[in-house]
């Protein structure tokens, strides 16, 4: 089977650019199965790729629309919105003609009105729509990450499913059970186990050993609270581009709502994490303003991210429009408690893992941080849960299961 990926841009840092490149590496694994990327743009700059790529994923270019799509103005801008989505389906149709399977991942730049002979076409929906189009209707499936966009859209089409992201990896299933120090550990269910299994993923991530069992919690062997000369520093983290026009990812609502109990907290800090795309500034004076640059840092994106869950306490998410975020499932995967808005999209990250509170009301997020920053074993607690609840509905396996099921399905479909 010959499987198809577009994406926007290889080297862009975006959601959609790291589910394509997660599922084209696991689908170049399967038996059969030959894997194609195809950016609608190449970077103008020659950036590497965001995200690693297995070399059995070929990466092949339909054309470079950077110039037409994002410089031209007047009458050459006005026809190609007008015409792209022809432009493209036909282009695509003509060289990648003997593929089995396309999967869309943009969200407007291809509509298979024409279609070849024994190619099915599939689109995920990467972001929350708030519009039906009739052009969905070339699709053979429409996917949806969350249960709350499919019951939305549901009554649309009977081309509708679900299918979630997943991480690429389990950290507590895949790595820590492959160290031999954590065989007597298992299955981390005592606060101090999950503690130093937590230690043990340090030391791999970092390739230092870690300093000692204070740094990661307070509590001793017997789970009575410690206390040391040197208070450790707790961490609320939150990830995600700093975005000055969009500003999906809510961060300034975020700086407010902590500013009015980071004093309380005097040994946790709030770090924001993630690219700058002309939002950092206006953040940064927002903090000083607010007195809080000894509470709240900015800082730029990490490769290295799984060190950062490691060194954090409590993930955050203050959004106002989100898909599926996988930082959320990677964070519980880690074993970091949730604390969020309800913006109704993300309910299916949350189980016991977490706190949703209703959407813009500051008084009850600000509640649902103390309430874990003042108790460790509550967070630790909600991390175990996340651990089990990632592994039971995100992992690779159940998920990439889905996805099989979906291409036998139409492979027994006509077109």
């Amino acid at each position: 089977m010959k499987i198809l990926l577009t994406i926007h841009n290889l080297s862009y840092k975006g959601g959609g650019e790291r589910v394509v490149t997660n599922l084209a590496n696991e689908f170049c694994k399967i038996r059969g199965y030959e894997v194609c990327i195809m950016p609608y743009y190449t970077d103008e700059h020659n950036l590497p790729f965001a995200y690693d790529i297995d070399p059995r994923v070929k990466v092949e270019y339909l054309h470079n629309f950077y110039d037409i799509h994002e410089k031209e103005r007047g009458i050459k801008r006005i026809l190609w919105r007008w015409s792209r989505h022809l432009l493209i389906n036909l282009r695509l149709n003509k060289k990648f003609k003997d593929y089995d399977i396309v999967i869309e991942s943009h969200l407007s730049m291809l509509y298979p009105r024409f279609k070849t002979k024994h190619t099915k076409y599939i689109k995920i929906m990467h972001m929350v729509i708030h519009k039906w189009k009739q052009k969905n209707k070339y699709y053979n499936r429409i996917v949806f990450l969350n249960q709350q966009e499919l019951e939305r859209w549901q009554p649309y089409s009977d081309r509708v499913i679900k299918i979630p992201n997943f991480p690429t990896q389990l950290p507590f299933d895949d790595i820590v059970k492959k160290i031999p120090e954590s065989s007597a550990l298992l299955p981390y269910e005592n606060t101090n186990d999950f503690i130093k299994a937590r230690i043990l993923l340090a030391q791999y991530f970092t390739k230092k050993k870690a300093e000692d069992l204070e740094k990661y919690s307070s509590f001793s062997e017997s789970g009575k609270q410690k206390t040391t000369e040197t208070q450790r520093i707790y961490k609320l983290i939150a990830i995600g581009r700093m975005e000055a026009k969009a500003n999906h990812k809510g961060f300034p609502r975020l700086i407010q709502a902590y500013s009015k109990i980071a004093k309380d907290f005097p040994q946790w800090r709030l770090e924001i994490i993630g690219d700058d795309c002309g939002q950092k500034g206006m953040l940064q004076d927002m903090i000083e303003k607010l007195c809080m640059q000894n509470f709240i840092m900015l800082k730029p994106f990490t490769p290295h991210i799984e060190s950062i869950y490691l060194e954090s306490d409590i993930f955050v998410m203050s959004s106002h429009s989100e898909s599926l975020p996988m930082v959320l499932i990677e964070a519980s995967s880690f074993g970091l408690p949730l604390v969020a808005y309800d913006i109704v999209t993300i309910r299916d990250c949350f189980d016991k893992n977490g706190i949703l509170v209703p959407n813009n009301d500051e008084e009850a997020f600000c509640n649902a941080l103390s309430s874990l920053m003042q108790n460790e074993r509550k967070r630790i607690e909600m991390g175990q849960q996340g651990i089990n609840f990632v592994k039971q509905k995100f992992s690779k396996e159940v998920v990439i299961r889905q996805w099989i099921n979906l291409f036998q399905d139409l492979q027994q479909e006509k077109q």
